[in-house]
């Protein structure tokens, strides 16, 4: 099967398998484009290339993930990726502000009201009835209609702010309240400082809730670590770093799978054997379920539960694969599946390729939707504005050209495939804006070649008015 790209972006058709082992098509293409001081998106004239591999901030592989490969197979929904800096309103630091994101189709005319009628069919309307009726008419030919949301999202971003071990006189007075109350009252002596000022964060995992708890061999620590905290044979046979110098291993080891490079979550054994009494405390939550001294309090005695510690992860960029609720979608890799010969367990989801947080994932996009952010870039970037409450908003439209593939099968059929937006990756910072698209097909009939086409957003609208003015059942067998 040959391909050919007749378009100015990077495009590449490649052979996807299923979980029943079958294989189809898949041709992927990338669009990357820049904005400029009024805020109008335009092709970067030389294109990027395409991400064949999961990438990472600062080439750092246990840092975030800045985004994953354009080449998976398939994607039942779009992901919306925000890779951002959360930038204080009107530049000047404060403990406290909201990011946003929103995503919506454009605004679309209002539709006129019918015409007016007589008394009876035979009767025309009175001059009064068409004069108001004309009214109407030119007053809703300038006038259209919110266009529908599809994602708005908030998150809470602070400053630097701390979990702080209170000094030992506390902690003693803390001890006699807690023995005079029979242990009903417990005085854990760890507070939440308020947050410092801030003008400028990072919108990374690694400021959201979550953590690990990692204790080296050699350490001076390891000696303070209990006996049923430390790894157990099978345990170490199984980490990660098994064949690792000795010196390197670790002696004990937990992790917030939901978020292992995050802050705030960690136990007592790993406290008490560090003898740590400030540990930073996250900066990025959400308005509905901010981080407390009371998480901080079940984390470290390990009785936070998992659905209440998960939804205390959020961000606008990529989900971490090791999220529970994204890895159990790689289906039952168990000890039959690892003998057999399939390449994807028979319970495989699709849905492990989406990426971006679930608020972040819509229906496809058709090209032309409006992107909106808030405090997501500075109040003198270019197209960026100031609302009434001082906050900084940037408002982007996608440029509703389509891209579609092109068929020509052996048996010397054509057909036309349309091409799906899946990812939308936004890098407000790089003032840079990526559109994935995708298009899957049977390999069966046979295909001889594979062409990637662009329809511009004229003859977007061409083919639509067209096909608007066809009869209907010329429509529904045409």
């Amino acid at each position: 099967m040959e391909f050919r790209n007749h378009t100015p972006f990077p495009a590449l058709a490649f052979a996807g398998i299923d979980q029943l082992d079958q294989e189809f098509h898949v041709v992927v293409l990338r669009q990357t484009l820049t904005w400029n001081d009024r805020g109008e998106l335009r092709y970067i004239e030389d294109q990027p290339p395409l991400c064949e591999e999961d990438s990472y901030f600062n080439d750092d592989l246990s840092a975030s993930v800045r985004q994953e490969s354009d080449l998976c197979h398939y994607k039942p929904q779009c992901d919306v990726i925000v890779n951002a800096y959360a930038h204080a309103p009107g530049g000047a630091s404060r403990d406290r502000f909201q990011v946003g994101l929103r995503l919506a189709r454009p605004d679309e005319p209002v539709s006129p009201p019918p015409p007016p009628q007589g008394l009876n069919p035979l009767q025309a309307p009175s001059e009064i009835q068409r004069q108001a009726w004309e009214a109407e008419c030119e007053r809703l030919r300038n006038t259209r209609q919110p266009g529908m949301t599809l994602i708005d999202k908030r998150l809470v971003v602070t400053g630097p702010r701390w979990f702080v071990r209170g000094a030992w006189p506390l902690r003693w007075l803390g001890g006699l309240l807690k023995l005079a109350s029979l242990g009903l009252i417990r005085a854990n002596g760890w507070r939440l400082t308020a947050p410092e000022p801030v003008a400028l964060l990072p919108l990374r995992n690694e400021l959201a809730f979550g953590g690990q708890c990692r204790i080296g061999v050699v350490e001076e620590a390891a000696n303070r670590v209990p006996k049923r905290h430390r790894l157990t044979p099978e345990q170490q046979a199984s980490h990660p770093d098994a064949e690792a110098p000795p010196e390197e291993r670790a002696l004990a080891h937990e992790a917030f799978d939901t978020n292992p490079i995050g802050r705030g979550w960690v136990r007592d054994w790993f406290l008490k054997a560090r003898r740590i009494t400030r540990l930073p405390a996250p900066q990025i939550e959400t308005p509905e379920q901010p981080v407390t001294l009371r998480h901080f309090h079940l984390a470290r005695r390990g009785k936070l539960s998992e659905p209440e510690g998960a939804g205390l992860v959020d961000g606008l960029g990529i989900r971490p694969k090791t999220h529970p609720e994204r890895a159990k979608l790689v289906g039952t890799v168990d000890q039959a599946f690892i003998e057999s010969e399939a390449w994807l367990p028979e319970d495989f989801d699709f849905a492990i390729w989406n990426a971006a947080w679930p608020d972040q994932q819509t229906d496809y996009l058709i090209g032309d939707e409006v992107i909106e952010l808030t405090n997501l870039c500075a109040s003198d970037a270019p197209g960026a504005q100031r609302d009434i409450q001082g906050n900084t908003r940037l408002k982007l439209q996608l440029p509703g050209d389509l891209p579609f593939v092109l068929v020509r099968y052996e048996e010397g059929q054509i057909g036309e495939l349309s091409a799906q937006l899946d990812t939308l990756l936004i890098e407000p910072e790089e003032r840079r804006l990526s559109c994935v698209w995708r298009a899957t097909l049977d390999m069966e009939p046979e295909v001889r070649v594979l062409e990637a086409r662009l329809l511009l957003k004229p003859q977007v609208d061409a083919l639509i008015a067209e096909t608007e003015k066809r009869p209907a059942a010329e429509v529904e067998h045409g």
